[in-house]
């Protein structure tokens, strides 16, 4: 990397009120201590930014949330008998691992999750379900956002759009309505006083916008410290696996099992996400080449008239270029990486 990226262009925050869909909280595995939920909150303790959730929303996480509890148990339970098996094959003293008791879990989990959001971050509720109906049906007939696309069916999505564009009307006061659903920003594009955002990075952003033209030389140090590169390269690859590759080749039965990093390219953009006076914090849009290696099954046995034949499983590796947004918190004092977190979550491999 050469030249320091370009800072992309953000303006202040137009409204302290932020609602934030279930789709955001499901790309954070409803994680609300995660880097990004942290600094949410460090804004909503210092008043510049009020969280806002409905009934609706709610339910959906519960259930999602609940969901994904009870997939983790049985994956758990399965890993915990097959290892007890192993150590008593071995006779090994480890001790064995006890099952998890799912139902219990979640439901510990879905209290800590309602502590912090309507405890620490006071998340005020909306309800949306007492929107009449006839508002959502009128949009749905109409073919209005979410509605636009033939057969959809985002009645929740409706309500929860029409719950907040009621509230702001009742309260004068317009609000950010942050999601990855596509149909539902457009929704929320079509309200006078909803402004839709893509992802919470952009709430960040806003929110420390107007310090970023006097933070400006401390951005010029932190490019040009000598460290600098090995630090990205280091929390990129230390990230990896967190990532969802999805594999859209012609390989039959293809997956990517793991990739790693090849070579950064450049640093595209950034943004200034958090400033304390001590350390500074930025999300970094990182163009990367990466080296995945897909597993798949030999076309040629699959057309072998012989059942008895078991496919051999082959690996390949897969050069894809990717843009990745990452977060990095910066120590001002010695220009070292104190947090890291890669926000991209999705990575296609062809």
């Amino acid at each position: 990397m050469s030249r320091k990226p370009v800072r992309s262009s953000v303006e202040p925050l137009r409204t302290r009120h932020v609602f934030l869909d279930t789709e955001v909280y499901r790309r954070a595995g409803f994680n609300l201590h995660n880097t990004q939920f942290a600094l949410l909150g460090d804004h909503v303790s210092a008043g510049r930014i009020v969280l806002h959730v409905t009934d609706v929303t709610l339910a959906e996480i519960n259930r999602q949330l609940t969901e994904s509890v009870h997939e983790t148990a049985s994956d758990a339970k399965r890993l915990s008998r097959d290892f007890n098996r192993l150590r008593q094959i071995s006779g090994d003293d480890t001790p064995a691992i006890a099952d998890i008791d799912g139902p219990s879990l979640a439901e510990t989990a879905w209290k800590g999750f309602l502590d912090i959001l309507l405890g620490k971050f006071g998340a005020h509720s909306i309800l949306a379900l007492q929107v009449p109906a006839r508002k959502v049906f009128e949009a749905y007939f109409s073919g209005q956002p979410p509605f636009e696309t033939r057969g959809s069916k985002e009645f929740p999505d409706a309500f929860v759009i029409e719950g907040l564009a009621d509230y702001c009307a009742s309260n004068g006061v317009t609000m950010y309505v942050v999601s990855g659903d596509n149909a539902l920003r457009r929704a929320a594009g079509n309200k006078e006083r909803l402004i839709a955002l893509a992802g919470i990075e952009d709430v960040l952003a806003a929110a420390t916008a107007e310090k970023t033209e006097e933070l400006e030389p401390l951005v010029d140090d932190v490019f040009a410290a000598p460290g600098f590169d090995g630090q990205l390269t280091n929390a990129i690859a230390a990230d990896l696996d967190f990532v969802n590759f999805v594999y859209y080749g012609t390989l039959t039965d293809g997956s990517v099992n793991r990739a790693t990093l090849e070579e950064i390219v450049n640093v595209d953009d950034y943004r200034v996400a958090a400033f304390d006076g001590m350390t500074l914090g930025l999300i970094l849009h990182v163009n990367t080449i990466l080296n995945a290696t897909v597993d798949y099954i030999d076309e040629e046995e699959l057309r072998d008239k012989d059942a008895d034949i078991i496919p051999t499983q082959l690996e390949r590796s897969s050069i894809t270029r990717a843009n990745l947004k990452i977060y990095v918190s910066i120590d001002l004092t010695t220009l070292r990486f104190t947090e890291t977190e890669l926000l991209t979550k999705d990575i296609i491999v062809e």
